[in-house]
């Protein structure tokens, strides 16, 4: 029997982390309000256009699905949202301790074919092992809009997370479908692929990985954001941006003490 997509509530910890072991996911529905799930589209129709405006100008293809990345900077709505994270007890229970941002992107999803490489089947953590000892990144997807089969809700191969490779006869797939402001929780080993936009309208969505704190990060979203803006944050922004997580420059930078090194102990 094909298993199904399993959903939790926001606050049943040991629920959730049960589907994220056995399946490798798991649904929060509805998780955000109408003014929150506002600002974020707002902000990712900016943040699509930056991208959009930069690949023109290095004569590189324009994504057909709009496809963002990095786009933190693009509205204050974005680091708001890290800051009082959803489903942050979660994700550090998966990951065993304070996490950092590994990437924070934007999907609009127009209507299309499903021919680009996110509507393949594929898995964000290529640093593979079978057993349950190395959880290095975990994925959270937002939805903006309602993910149905006709919007394009993501395929999920269950249980592939603890799998070397799968062939299609092997892939036990169920689809997220949910309403605009759910999450989904995926374990980054877990093969995925985006479902095609066959709708007449577009079908937005945040992608976000956490890692643990020693695991590089796409971005240096300190210095992408600025210096002197991060410094001045709260310490629960500051810790999930990588803030004492950095790598020193200079001799100067390094031999401190403790309370104003780089890179702390605790992270």
């Amino acid at each position: 029997m094909t298993p199904r997509l399993q959903t939790a509530t926001h606050d049943d910890l040991p629920g959730a982390l049960h589907h994220l072991e056995r399946d490798g996911a798991v649904c929060l529905d509805a998780v955000l309000d109408a003014d929150r799930l506002e600002c974020l589209r707002n902000g990712l129709a900016a943040a699509a256009e930056v991208s959009a405006r930069v690949l023109r100008e290095k004569g590189m293809a324009v994504s057909e699905a709009g496809i963002a990345h990095h786009i933190l900077p693009a509205d204050d709505c974005f680091p708001s949202f890290v800051e009082d994270l959803p489903a942050a007890d979660i994700v550090q229970a998966f990951l065993g301790g304070s996490f950092i941002v590994n990437s924070f992107g934007g999907l609009m999803n127009h209507p299309s074919t499903g021919s680009e490489y996110l509507h393949r089947w594929h898995r964000d953590l290529r640093a593979f092992s079978a057993g349950d000892d190395l959880r290095l990144m975990i994925n959270m997807l937002v939805t903006l809009d309602p993910f149905t089969s006709e919007t394009g809700g993501t395929l999920l191969d269950l249980g592939s997370h603890r799998a070397g490779d799968r062939t299609e006869t092997e892939r036990q797939v169920d689809r997220f479908d949910a309403p605009a402001g759910s999450i989904l929780l995926f374990d980054s080993r877990l093969f995925h692929a985006a479902g095609a936009n066959r709708s007449d309208r577009v079908r937005r969505a945040l992608t976000l990985t956490f890692t643990p704190p020693f695991f590089k990060p796409q971005m240096d979203h300190v210095r992408q954001l600025g210096t002197e803006r991060v410094a001045s944050a709260g310490e629960t922004l500051k810790r999930r941006l990588g803030w004492y997580a950095r790598v020193p420059e200079s001799l100067d930078d390094w031999y401190n003490p403790p309370e104003h090194r780089f890179y702390r102990e605790d992270r």
